[in-house]
């Protein structure tokens, strides 16, 4: 029986990835704005989920993010694994450093959803440099993966793609972390009648805040858009659990059982 698209194979993971996530920052968005807790004009992506209840929201639906986001590239690392079939010891070097930096990726986001910028602040941003910082660095290292499975299993159309995803996510966290630190450094020369949630064309720094936050909004968007890359190859793939019992040697090591 044909099924949907989205259902072949294991293509449900990155495609349930970017729709989640997407909808996850979008409700926490509206949510803060209608209650007023940011302004409208580009706010940080986590000061949408500062307050409650959005923080409430914002912390259990990033959760789940983590967690396809980590199911997708442990996929993806046996994916590779397998399409490896030389036994190139660069893909397969590249490949496990990758699991390792999306594992610390996957936790950075949990970080990020459990820990809001307004009540632990070192804990966030500790959070958000993962996030951002190791999710560049998975991004480059599946690009190279990429160029060294080609033309075997990935088109050149497609390594080009995943670079230059890279590239416009690699120079968006530049422009993010340093237009950001120009513009705190603006902010804290000055005392003001409101927080940093509800920056002001008038502050001083609101320019560099401003290309602080879209930086990040598109930074995180590239990053979606790189795990979409992923649905064709995920649509043929499968995985198979291998599950072994020991019940002899459990009956017979087990009182309970005995």
């Amino acid at each position: 029986m044909m099924g949907f698209w989205f259902t072949e194979g294991l293509s449900f993971l990155p495609i349930g990835l970017g729709v989640w996530t997407t909808a996850t920052m979008v409700t926490t968005y509206i949510m803060a704005v209608l209650r007023g807790d940011v302004v409208p004009d580009f706010p940080y992506i986590s000061d949408t989920g500062d307050k409650i209840p959005e923080s409430c929201v914002f912390g259990q639906m990033l959760n789940i993010s983590a967690f396809l986001s980590l199911g997708t590239m442990y996929v993806r690392y046996k994916q590779v694994e397998a399409m490896n079939q030389t036994n190139s010891r660069g893909v397969r070097l590249l490949n496990k450093v990758g699991l390792w930096v999306g594992l610390l990726t996957s936790v950075g986001l949990t970080l990020v959803a459990n820990f809001q910028e307004g009540n632990v602040k070192t804990v966030h941003f500790i959070g958000a440099a993962l996030v951002f910082g190791m999710g560049v660095v998975y991004s480059c290292l599946h690009t190279a993966v990429s160029y060294r499975l080609y033309p075997a299993y990935a088109s050149l159309r497609l390594c080009r793609a995943r670079a230059a995803i890279t590239a416009v996510g690699a120079l968006a966290m530049i422009i993010a972390f340093g237009t950001a630190m120009s513009a705190n450094y603006q902010w804290a020369t000055h005392e003001h009648a409101h927080d940093r949630l509800h920056w002001q064309p008038g502050d001083p720094g609101y320019a560099p805040h401003v290309a602080s936050t879209i930086s990040e909004w598109i930074m995180a968007i590239a990053f979606l858009f790189y795990f979409f890359t992923f649905i064709p190859d995920f649509q043929l793939t499968e995985m198979d659990a291998v599950i072994r019992l020991k019940w002899e040697e459990l009956s017979e090591t087990s009182p309970l059982i005995t």
